[in-house]
């Protein structure tokens, strides 16, 4: 038997569009048994069979490494959200990678992983920390994914989750296709300046750096109560961003007691959307054996 556990991931990070994540203590289990005929159990109905993600990664990987897709029974475990702006689709492509680079003992390494997974996602931001831990920065360079892992610890954070969901199709239209020399110029910096600053524990500079220009001014109109929450942390010297596509938001801060006060806060004002405390992943992906 092999067990997989694939961390959720918050990506974007305000300012890295499709190409920033973060790592979460939150996660998927996956578990892979030898049967007879392909069998999916603890997922829904529609996700039960070879359209499953998991399946689709795992299938990549045959293709990859020129052998014949096997028979199993997979068990999901799903402890990340569907459609939330979390990584849970990521997550299932990571975890048939993985699940499959286990099953034929093939030793990939995690760059090659993320190069596959990237494949089939469409951009790294979710799959590379979701592989790797921790906070990544990931790009395409000619055929295979770069990725640089940012070290950092220390982080308290609260994801919140509306009861609803933002079609990612949908906030991807909203982005306009250019912007102006100056703010792009602005972008590379707080980019550059929020990894380390991350890296760095040092929640000033990372609070300066949340200003985005590429994405948040226009998905924030998707999320009708980001505008509250971001008044509420930027008032208080503490960041928070739209996760993914949303609606999912994420506040991230050095002192606990922040993270502790924005949940009551979450729980007087906004008390249909749920709340989760998390702390940063430190080691992506891992596999059982049992």
């Amino acid at each position: 038997m092999i067990k997989v556990h694939v961390p959720a991931t918050s990506a974007n990070l305000c300012i890295g569009y499709d190409c920033l994540g973060l790592a979460l203590d939150l996660y998927n289990h996956f578990t892979f048994e030898k049967s007879d005929a392909l069998e999916i159990t603890g997922c829904d109905p529609q996700f039960q069979n070879e359209d499953n993600l998991v399946v689709v990664a795992f299938k990549r990987v045959c293709q990859y490494l020129k052998v014949d897709f096997p028979s199993f029974h997979l068990h999901i475990d799903a402890q990340i959200p569907v459609s939330s702006g979390l990584g849970s689709s990521a997550s299932c492509l990571v975890a048939g990678i993985a699940g499959a680079n286990a099953w034929f003992e093939a030793n990939l390494d995690l760059q090659s992983m993320v190069t596959l997974a990237t494949q089939l996602e469409g951009h790294p931001d979710n799959v590379a920390p979701a592989i790797l831990g921790q906070a990544s920065i990931s790009y395409f360079y000619k055929d295979k994914v770069i990725s640089t892992i940012v070290s950092c610890h220390g982080w308290h954070g609260l994801v919140m989750m509306p009861d609803y969901q933002v079609n990612t199709k949908k906030a991807r239209k909203v982005i306009p296709s250019s912007i102006e020399h100056d703010k792009a110029c602005l972008q590379v910096a707080h980019a550059l300046t929020f990894m380390q600053a991350l890296q760095n524990k040092d929640e000033d500079k990372l609070l300066a750096s949340c200003m985005d220009y590429l994405h948040e001014p226009y998905r924030r109109q998707l999320i009708k109560e980001y505008d509250d929450i971001h008044q509420y942390c930027f008032e208080r010297n503490f960041p928070m961003w739209i996760s993914g596509s949303g609606p999912t938001m994420m506040a991230i801060s050095i002192k606990e007691e922040n993270i502790r006060n924005l949940y009551l806060w979450m729980k007087e004002n906004y008390p249909n959307i749920q709340c989760h405390f998390v702390t940063i992943d430190q080691k992506g992906v891992s596999v059982d054996y049992e």
